[in-house]
């Protein structure tokens, strides 16, 4: 509302009528404090994006020249890997399981580095699981990536909704004593704040490094975000009451969630998450891919993303499911289509149609899927 009432306000002729600056002052203020936790300086700056994805491709296309490396996770973020491609650049991948607690640890990173390693990607909180790296990880992180000249882009998109009161995220940028020369943290405010229809986002770094970037962003675009928006995300910057709102409702959706996970015998989480708004459901034990699960749910009018679009490790046994609603139905819904979506993707209704699709793309990758789907095919059968 606060935002409604905001745009109703700003929408006069001379915020319309004339072009935007990157970033009006009063939204830089209060973007570095609310977001990146510290003070402006000659060590720390900031610029406005068009959400966070467009800060991720203006960095890739910056830093990133053909054959350098870019390390992420697996599973991780599915807009990771297209603006690595299109810079020429090489992903390398840390597997995220049980093991690491779905977190980067320390040693497998120190392994993926080599001499053509350019970016490290921290997704903190990590999507699609919702775990956090703790503050000394960060640190060690911070160290490795200034040893071998690094930059580090540390994604906190999901940090502002809390789903375990017990833990407590860091952006890489609040960390005092931290030498964070090389360290790039970058938020948007579509998921946390609502404003998916607006479209911004800030990439705070050291002025050097924002130099760099704003040459690419200038050359690419030539426009800045438009001042009704800029507006709009002080509004919602200064709006506490919404994310104690979103975040009540929130841990209040995922105990309505987990209701309905453990009363099914097949299904677990594959983790519980501590920030965010979904969580990833084993589906491992069922008698169909995830694939295959996620088409019965659709026909259910239930949407959740499978495995494969998150990485590919485990590329067709857990889908990730997002309980963001604001409405109790929902779940109502979703308790009753859960046990018969199973039901009906263990007939193998949908199995062919799942391979064809993935024959049809034809990549070594979703080859490798349909392979893990029949290989889970016969596992299951046997049991």
């Amino acid at each position: 509302k606060d935002v409604a009432r905001c745009l109703q306000k700003m929408s006069i002729s001379k915020n319309i009528n004339s072009y935007p600056p990157n970033l009006i002052p009063s939204l830089r203020e209060i973007v570095s404090r609310v977001i990146f936790k510290r003070s402006c300086s000659k060590d720390f700056d900031l610029i406005c994006t068009e959400g966070a994805q467009s800060a991720l491709a203006y960095c890739m296309l910056t830093f990133v020249n053909r054959g350098d490396e870019v390390i992420i996770t697996d599973p991780g973020y599915f807009f990771f890997e297209p603006p690595i491609l299109t810079a020429g650049g090489k992903i390398k991948r840390i597997t995220l399981s049980k093991k690491n607690n779905f977190r980067i640890d320390i040693e497998s990173l120190k392994k993926k580095i080599t001499p053509r390693t350019k970016i490290i990607i921290i997704c903190d909180p990590i999507n699609p699981f919702g775990t956090i790296q703790t503050e000394d990880e960060l640190r060690e992180i911070i160290k490795i990536a200034n040893k071998y000249n690094i930059i580090v882009l540390n994604n906190i998109t999901h940090s502002f909704h809390r789903l375990n009161v017990n833990a407590e995220h860091s952006p890489m940028s609040s960390l005092r004593g931290a030498n964070s020369k090389n360290v790039i943290t970058i938020a948007g405010l579509s998921h946390g704040y609502g404003l998916a229809g607006l479209r911004i986002g800030f990439l705070g770094a050291h002025p050097e490094i924002l130099k760099s970037v704003l040459s690419i962003k200038s050359a690419l675009t030539r426009i800045n975000t438009n001042l009704l928006t800029q507006y709009a995300a002080i509004a919602a910057l200064k709006d506490k009451e919404y994310i104690h709102n979103c975040g009540n409702l929130l841990r209040k959706n995922f105990s309505f969630l987990k209701d309905i996970i453990y009363g099914i015998p097949a299904l677990s989480f594959i983790i519980e998450p501590d920030y965010g708004f979904f969580a990833c459901v084993d589906t491992s034990k069922i008698k169909a891919s995830s694939q295959e699960l996620t088409v019965a749910l659709l026909k259910r009018h239930c949407a959740v993303y499978p495995s494969d679009g998150l990485g590919n490790t485990k590329a067709s046994s857990y889908i990730r499911i997002n309980f963001s609603t604001p409405h109790r139905k929902h779940f109502t819904w979703l308790k009753k289509a859960l046990p018969e979506a199973i039901k009906e993707a263990e007939t193998r209704k949908y199995g062919k149609a799942v391979i064809d699709f993935f024959k049809s793309v034809g990549t070594k990758r979703a080859l490798k899927i349909i392979k893990d789907i029949e290989s889970g095919e016969s596992l299951k059968n046997k049991n």
